[in-house]
């Protein structure tokens, strides 16, 4: 089988693989034109940028293993620009009625899981134990890495013994969690602690979610499951690269929607080099204003309820910052 597959035909390859997708239940809720866009954006920043937002932690990426200043800023380029052309499962989720939405917002979450029974970290990264070794993997095998869509297979319970033990690919249930237009789908109907959840962020009632998500867009900060099945990811140094110069790329694609961050761990990784981003340049295209982000804890967390920025809690905050938007959007309409 070709590489050279479009968005759709690797859509409707993973819908072939997947156990979760039902034909029947195809009610479409994405603008998947929108979803294709942010795939093939590309974001333009100098390489000096880079570097001086991420200072010495870009050196503890590895990136700089490559030889020459140019060689360095095509391969962070290429992993950047290129990084949902190999993860499509991986694109942001856009509702079908997203780019009619006033105002626009984009939800950002933490990370996707893996299932228990997947053996895609436990056979290689799991056992590395210094962070240059962690890093290194990660960009050959992670970032950089087309994963061939051809070899998807039902997970077999002695992979662990195969042949295949020293080859990294992902199997149907690793794809099938980290999917995140079929996560936001079955989970809306589905599961209940995901559905509270978008009840405390999108500040709505659970009968209506369904028409919210539509007008919407969602995604995950760190573009990597974590290694752990329901566990915080134990994120990286070319993990912290990558997710937030991905953030700005979506947030371009995009149109430059609100962002609604809702984790903990996202706040911390992204807010460090956001502050440095703001001191290299003002006005920046590629510089998300302060009046567009909303930082918050996570809402399934003990946390969301303790007091945050001034405000009694994290709830009251997302609150506040979404009527402040409202109300100067329609004064503006």
């Amino acid at each position: 089988m070709s590489e050279e597959l479009t968005y759709e035909q690797k859509l409707n390859i993973v819908k072939e693989l997947s156990s979760c997708y039902d034909e029947k239940d195809n009610i479409e809720i994405c603008d998947h034109e929108k979803m294709k866009y942010i795939m093939d954006y590309k974001l333009n920043i100098d390489l000096e940028i880079i570097k001086g937002i991420f200072e010495s932690d870009f050196k503890k990426t590895k990136i700089e293993d490559d030889d020459s200043e140019d060689d360095i800023f095509d391969t962070a380029t290429s992993i950047l620009n290129g990084f949902y052309e190999k993860h499509p499962f991986l694109i942001p989720f856009v509702g079908k009625n997203y780019s009619k939405a006033k105002p626009q917002y984009l939800y950002v979450l933490e990370s996707h899981y893996l299932p228990n029974s997947s053996s895609f970290y436990e056979l290689h990264y799991n056992k590395l134990d210094t962070e240059d070794k962690k890093n290194k993997w990660l960009k050959e095998q992670w970032y950089e890495k087309d994963f061939k869509w051809s070899n998807l297979k039902q997970f077999n319970v002695n992979n662990a013994e195969s042949s295949e033990k020293e080859e990294i690919f992902l199997h149907r249930e690793d794809i099938e969690y980290m999917w995140t237009e079929s996560v936001v789908k079955n989970n809306i109907k589905y599961n209940n602690r995901f559905i509270a959840l978008f009840e405390n962020m999108l500040n709505i009632k659970k009968e209506e979610i369904e028409r919210a998500v539509k007008s919407i867009a969602f995604m995950n900060y760190f573009l990597r499951p974590s290694e752990d099945t329901g566990v915080s990811i134990k994120y990286e140094y070319i993990d912290s690269l990558f997710s937030y110069l991905n953030l700005i790329r979506v947030w371009e694609a995009l149109g430059k929607p609100y962002i609604i961050i809702c984790s903990a761990k996202v706040r911390n990784s992204f807010k460090g080099y956001w502050e440095k981003h703001n001191t290299i340049l003002d006005n920046s295209e590629n510089q998300i204003p302060e009046d567009n982000l909303c930082l918050c804890n996570h809402p399934s967390n003990m946390s969301w309820k303790r007091k945050i920025d001034g405000y009694k809690n994290n709830e009251e905050k997302l609150k506040t910052f979404i009527e402040s938007v409202e109300n100067s959007d329609s004064k503006n309409t």
